[in-house]
């Protein structure tokens, strides 16, 4: 009991103290009211001229989602998709590199599009420099938008797909007058909703290369072929690894029917020759895999030697692709 009253006494004591404390405080404010509020305000300037310093010094992160890489975006009105594969930045040049693929119907295998009615625009945060923009063809389905001199604290650029042909579905040949009013609103809709290919690429991520320059054409497209061959190289790896899974499946599937053949000598259940039957059947839908298999290589082999092929005429300063436009 004694205990309990000393510690309460020990608390009033301590809130008396803080209370007196309080008091003198507040006092010495008010007498030196006018020096203390210039400081304050002082302190509240400071803080404000090092923000706007920091601000202004510090390179900002970018508040604009990026497009994804490797994610098909529609453009034009022939049904077309790009897709931005390798996003590359030199701080120390202002080289960027933006790696595209075009897809003809959204399909990412068809090779074959005609790149010649394909051009992009841009919109780049330049901070005051001559920041100069181009896109190269590099192959018959891939191009590389490049900035020089961009500044190495830029935010974010904006890049826009177009596709210059004709969707003679979409020309309107109207037989009559009424034709036309019915048909303007409808015109109007599909303009407004027509997918332009938009990619937003932000500083933050990019990948970062000391190593990245100025590349010209004929280097971005040795490249681009290279990138290729290196692909195909994989395909064919693949399937060689795929063919000797198969080969290993069917020596399985035949041990296993050898050793349901000597069940069938001690016993007359039907069920082991359906087994055996099943078993079989199995090996002629492996083999068949193992035909496509070696189909895949033949494939992938054809296309690397027009590759290389390519590359040759490339180094020789025969291409056919088109030049290189400025943005």
């Amino acid at each position: 009991m004694i205990a309990t009253m000393n510690f309460f006494k020990w608390f009033g004591d301590k809130f008396t103290f803080l209370n007196q404390s309080y008091q003198r405080f507040i006092n010495w404010f008010v007498e030196h009211q006018r020096r203390n509020l210039l400081a304050i305000f002082g302190l509240f300037m400071l803080v404000a001229v090092s923000v706007t310093i920091l601000v202004s010094v510090v390179p900002r992160p970018s508040n604009i989602p990026s497009t994804p890489l490797n994610t098909p975006i529609p453009f034009g009105s022939m049904n077309k998709s790009a897709t931005l594969t390798k996003s590359s930045f030199n701080p120390n040049n202002g080289v960027l590199e933006l790696h595209y693929r075009i897809a003809n119907g959204g399909d990412a295998k068809n090779q074959f599009v005609d790149i010649n009615n394909i051009y992009f625009t841009a919109i780049a945060d330049t901070k005051d420099r001559k920041v100069k923009g181009y896109y190269i063809p590099t192959s018959n389905n891939t191009l590389v938008v490049k900035f020089t001199n961009l500044s190495p604290k830029f935010n974010v650029v904006t890049v826009t797909a177009h596709d210059k042909n004709i969707n003679t579905n979409q020309i309107d040949a109207p037989n009559s007058a009424s034709a036309i009013a019915s048909s303007s609103s409808a015109t109007k809709a599909s303009k407004s909703e027509a997918n332009q290919g938009k990619f937003t690429v932000n500083r933050d991520k990019v990948s970062y290369s000391n190593t990245l320059t100025d590349a010209s054409q004929r280097i971005l497209t040795i490249e681009e072929y290279q990138d290729k061959i290196a692909n195909q190289n994989e395909v064919i790896g693949k399937n060689k690894q795929a063919i000797a899974s198969y080969q290993k499946a069917i020596e399985q599937q035949t041990d296993a029917i050898k050793d349901l053949e000597k069940q069938q000598v001690n016993t007359t259940d039907s069920s082991l020759q359906t087994s055996i039957e099943n078993a079989r059947s199995s090996i002629t839908q492996i083999r068949s895999q193992i035909s496509e298999a070696r189909n895949n290589i033949g494939n992938a082999k054809t296309k690397v030697e027009s590759y290389e092929a390519t590359i040759k005429q490339v180094k020789k300063g025969h291409s056919q692709l088109p030049k290189t436009k400025e943005i």
